[in-house]
Formats: structure tokens, C-alpha cells, sequence
């Protein structure tokens, strides 16, 4: 990541026109369009950005880039984002709520607000443990910043898919006095206080309710807990957007990259195939553009009114 990126994430506040979640093709795209224009924009990726892209030893059908690798396009990516000083954060956007003006954007450490939101979050690729999507809300969360003090004095289960779940849990354990019982599902061996209990590793087969708790359904039996906490490397659209449509993974737009919730945007591999860069890069830009429009639209409109829904997206 080039210097210039490291000191604009040192200089980010927390108020920003527009949220970007993804630091890949569409992320980078919408967030130097929304830059242009003058507006306020931040940069969410668990992942170094432009992970996956950067990773093609060739790419040859990216216009102006002849058979560039995937290493030296995204270079070319982050170097024309920090000429815009986009602050680029990497942490892990857990849960987005809407709020009176406009969204709350929690992460794995911080609370961002926005008044729009564009998720160029990529392809969610990992599946979810059998009744996990069922109990979300009911008992099963992706964000302990936002969720974690309303299991205070409780016990918890906290599932990790990577080690970036163990801090999370230790903030559970230490600062909100929660029980956490700990099940890491990664190679790597903990490295947790003594006050979170790791349980042997082992993957759940469910997750269930019972008797007003939640069932960790293992070989050794099940574990009943007043909640559990899901920590994987992203979100999948549908959990980090409540109401957001989603068909087959991917999520539901309109030609203006709208998925129907005031505000919302998405672009890239997010949507669906196919999962080129260029394509990615075309939506983000649209995304950014009807985002622009969405916030003019929301100024000029009374403050009990919401800026119309393209017609296409309402439908």
C-alpha cells in the first residue's frame, strides 16, 4: 500500500457522504468518482485492497493496460485513489443500520455514519452453518462493537474463522464482561487472555434455538448459550444490509446499481457475472454517479421526505 494511503487513514474522521465497502475494482472506481466531485468518501476492506484482482498473473483485457498482471493494475488503482486522498481503512464492516441521517457503518473497531452506502464487496464465498441465517438478530451476530454490550454479564459462543476474531472476543471477555467460549476454525494456534474459554476445534454442525438459548450443535454435544458471535473474513450482503434482496449470492440491482433500499448501492461481483474488472469498474462508476444523484436529490427534498427510488429499483 503506497505511504500516501497509510497517512490519509491516519487523518479519517467519522462523517462521510458516501461508505464504500470493498477495496476491489468497484470499491476503487466508485470511491474516485464520489472523490471528484468534491464529496466526503471512506474506504472499508478487511483485506489488503484490490486482493483478488491483484492476484491474476496477466490481464489482458483490461482496456489501455495490455497484459498487465493483476499486481501492477492494482497499483495503478490505489496510486490514482490516493491522488484523491481517499482515506482506504482496513477493517471489517460488520453490520449497517439505517439511522435518522442516513446509515451507521459498524466495523470490527469503529462506527462510521453515512449518508449513502455503495457495497463492492465482491462474491461472498463462504457458506453459512445450517440454521445461522435463520437466527440472525435472534441470537447469532456478525458485529461485537455493535451488539457485544447487550451480552454483558451473559455467556456468548464466538465462532472465528481467522484469527482477526481473537480481539474481538478478548474485547467481549475483558472490557464487557462476557463468558466467551471460543471456537477457532483456522490452523493457527489462539493466542487469547485466560478469561475466553477455547474450546477444541472442531466445526459446528448447526445452530438452533432451545429452551430461549442457542445451540451449538458438536460431536461432544451441544453447547447452550445466550448468543453467538460469527466472525468471518466478510459479511454477506443479506446480513450486513437487513431488508437488502438477494438471489443467488449476489445482490439485486437495477441499471443504476440500486438495490431498492433508499441509499443503498451496490457494484462489481457483488451483483453477479460476469466477474471481470471492467465490468466492475463500469458499476462502480454508475454506482457513484446515481449516489451523487441521490444526495442531491436528498438535500433539495424536505427533511420528512426521502429522495424518490429510480423507478426500475422499485419495482
Amino acid at each position: 500500500m503506497p505511504a500516501e494511503l497509510q497517512s490519509a487513514d491516519l487523518q479519517r474522521s467519522v462523517h462521510y457522504d458516501v461508505v464504500v465497502v470493498g477495496a476491489g475494482p468497484a470499491g476503487i472506481s466508485a470511491a474516485i468518482n464520489i472523490a471528484n466531485r468534491k464529496r466526503t468518501v471512506l474506504v472499508l476492506d478487511s483485506q489488503s485492497p484490490f486482493s483478488k484482482a491483484g492476484k491474476a498473473p496477466a490481464v489482458p483485457n483490461y482496456p489501455g493496460f495490455t497484459y498487465a498482471t493483476g499486481e501492477q493494475l492494482g497499483e495503478a488503482f490505489l496510486e490514482h485513489l490516493d491522488r484523491f486522498e481517499v482515506p482506504l481503512v482496513l477493517e471489517k464492516a460488520s453490520k449497517i443500520m439505517a439511522d435518522d441521517d442516513g446509515f451507521l457503518v459498524f466495523t470490527d473497531r469503529e462506527m462510521y455514519r453515512a449518508k449513502v452506502v455503495i457495497l463492492a464487496t465482491g462474491v461472498h464465498r463462504l457458506t453459512d452453518l445450517e440454521g445461522e441465517d435463520a437466527l440472525v438478530g435472534r441470537g447469532v451476530s456478525y458485529c461485537a462493537n455493535c451488539d457485544g454490550r447487550l451480552f454483558g454479564g451473559r455467556e456468548v459462543a464466538y465462532i472465528a474463522y481467522s484469527p482477526d476474531g481473537e480481539e474481538e472476543a478478548s474485547v467481549l471477555a475483558e472490557e464487557l464482561g462476557v463468558t466467551v467460549n471460543y471456537l477457532p476454525l483456522y490452523v493457527e494456534e489462539p493466542s487469547l487472555p485466560e478469561s475466553v474459554k477455547v474450546l477444541p476445534r472442531e466445526r459446528p454442525d448447526r445452530l438452533y434455538s432451545r429452551d430461549g438459548k442457542v445451540a451449538v450443535e458438536l460431536k461432544s454435544g451441544p453447547l447452550l448459550v445466550d448468543g453467538v458471535f460469527v466472525h468471518k473474513p466478510s459479511v454477506a450482503p443479506g446480513d450486513l444490509v437487513e431488508g437488502i434482496r438477494v438471489e443467488d449470492g449476489h445482490v439485486t440491482v437495477d441499471r443504476h446499481m440500486a438495490t431498492g433500499l433508499p441509499g443503498v448501492f451496490a457494484a462489481g461481483d457483488a451483483t453477479g457475472e460476469p466477474y471481470q474488472i471492467a465490468k466492475a469498474v463500469g458499476e462502480g462508476q454508475v454506482a457513484a454517479l446515481q449516489a451523487l444523484r441521490y444526495l442531491r436529490e436528498r438535500a433539495r427534498a424536505p427533511a420528512s421526505e426521502e429522495p424518490p427510488v429510480p423507478a426500475a429499483a422499485a419495482s
